[in-house]
């Protein structure tokens, strides 16, 4: 009779803060990007001014109403990272792998320890230098779930590794043991035709 193990949790992996980084990315890009038109763009109103030249209307009010609707979207994406990352979860147990990611676009699943065929680590210089990775764990049917913006992904990786293991070496152990006493002989004693 195969004896049940209790199950146990033995890690829990929350995302790391690194997710922030593309969309504050995005947020400043463009921003840098205009501060030397900006700056050109006041440095020819000023010399129009000083000559006696009339200046255009309030431009900077235009430059401002061109990044309010940027902001707004900037704001936006950053309440969905926020939301997305607090409510983002992954724990692994002495059984099972269960995931659940995202807020608007929500991944989740649940997966045997025993099915896991291979996993893999992936860290780009940025993740290398703030701590974080993905870690992708490939099925026995060849599914791939990637784990993306994992704190610590070595550590992780180590932990899931052991545990795969662990699930499927006591699988093995599990298992009915063959009759004692039979032999691949004697099967073809007992069922080999006589003749």
């Amino acid at each position: 009779m195969i004896e049940l193990q209790k199950e146990t949790t033995l890690a829990k992996a929350r995302l790391h803060w690194g997710m922030f980084i593309p969309v504050l990315l995005l947020a400043f890009f463009p921003i840098l990007a205009s501060l030397p038109f900006m700056f050109l763009f006041h440095r020819l109103v000023g010399n129009l001014h000083q000559i006696g030249m009339p200046a255009t209307p309030r431009l900077d009010l235009i430059w401002l109403g061109a990044l309010v609707p940027f902001f707004v979207v900037v704001v936006g994406l950053l309440v969905g990272t926020w939301l997305s990352y607090s409510k983002s979860e992954v724990t692994l147990t002495n059984r099972r792998l269960v995931f659940r990611t995202g807020f608007l676009s929500r991944r989740s699943g649940e997966l045997p320890l025993e099915n896991v065929e291979s996993l893999y680590i992936s860290e780009s210089v940025l993740g290398r230098i703030c701590g974080y990775g993905t870690v992708s764990v490939t099925t026995v049917g060849g599914a791939r779930f990637p784990l993306e913006f994992i704190g610590s992904p070595q550590g992780f990786h180590f932990r899931l590794q052991k545990a795969v293991q662990d699930a499927k070496n006591s699988l093995r152990q599990g298992r009915k043991p063959p009759e004692s006493g039979s032999t691949p002989d004697d099967y073809e004693s007992r069922y080999k035709p006589k003749g």
